[in-house]
């Protein structure tokens, strides 16, 4: 008898172990797995969640750039951190962060909204935004009109409003949105189509195609790259991450 009572005392312990292990497993297992971001130094990635692509965009890593982009590909690999970030600099105590959409993405109006609350919250960043129009000819109507808007200063109250209304090719519609923004609606038209707008989007297109942003949303949080859907629970964690690391011989520089 008290050999069989403790052999179910044994068999207990055992049952109450093998239901641990996991659990413990779970809280010693690290937030983020990351990986190597093949090609571009001192970047890595991390899985995302669900975001969109266009034919144009999933050939980035396969087709035979022209001219130009070859020559933005090779100064990007040069120095990608300085490509990507600009004139950011470690000494500003912020974490750069790039934002890559596109104004027809069902998924980038909330990525938007999570990005532009870090500026609300007053968080420790530096923002750096990419149009990046891969669903076709609407989404580069509106990315040249938002560079534009930025010409005059204007351009994240007119990136929220695309994110959520339409634009209509055409100079009636840019003049309305240049009203509405109490924006000069002739220097708006113009700037739409100039060269320097559509250097901006070969650009983002390049830097899209060496750091494998294969769709939009994509984030490049300090030297980490998050493809697609990501919560903004994850994304301040992420931050933190990238804040401390700031300076380690294999971050972004």
């Amino acid at each position: 008898m008290a050999l069989r009572r403790r052999d179910v005392l044994i068999a207990a312990g055992l049952s109450l172990l093998a239901i641990s292990i996991p659990r413990v497993t779970r809280v010693f297992r690290p937030r983020f797995e990351f990986e190597p971001l093949n090609g571009v130094r001192g970047f890595r990635r991390l899985p995302g969640g669900a975001f969109s692509g266009g034919n144009e965009i999933s050939l980035l890593g396969i087709e035979t750039p022209a001219q130009l982009q070859e020559t933005l590909r090779e100064n990007i690999e040069r120095n990608p951190c300085r490509a990507l970030f600009g004139g950011w600099t470690a000494e500003s105590g912020t974490v750069p962060i790039a934002v890559f959409t596109d104004y027809n993405c069902p998924f980038c109006p909330e990525m938007s909204d999570q990005i532009v609350s870090l500026l609300d919250t007053k968080a420790p960043v530096h923002l750096i935004w990419y149009d990046l129009p891969v669903l076709g000819r609407l989404s580069e109507v509106a990315a040249k009109a938002a560079i534009a808007a930025g010409y005059q200063g204007q351009y994240l109250p007119v990136h929220q409003y695309l994110m959520r209304n339409l634009l209509r090719p055409g100079n009636s519609a840019l003049a309305a949105l240049a009203d509405r923004f109490s924006l000069d609606p002739n220097t708006m038209i113009r700037d739409v189509s100039s060269s320097r707008t559509n250097f901006r989007l070969e650009e983002a297109k390049a830097l899209a195609a060496t750091f494998r942003i294969v769709g939009t949303p994509g984030l490049v949080v300090g030297s980490t790259m998050v493809m697609g859907r990501f919560s903004r629970d994850d994304l301040d964690h992420l931050i933190q991450i990238e804040r401390d690391r700031i300076g380690a011989p294999d971050w972004c520089r």
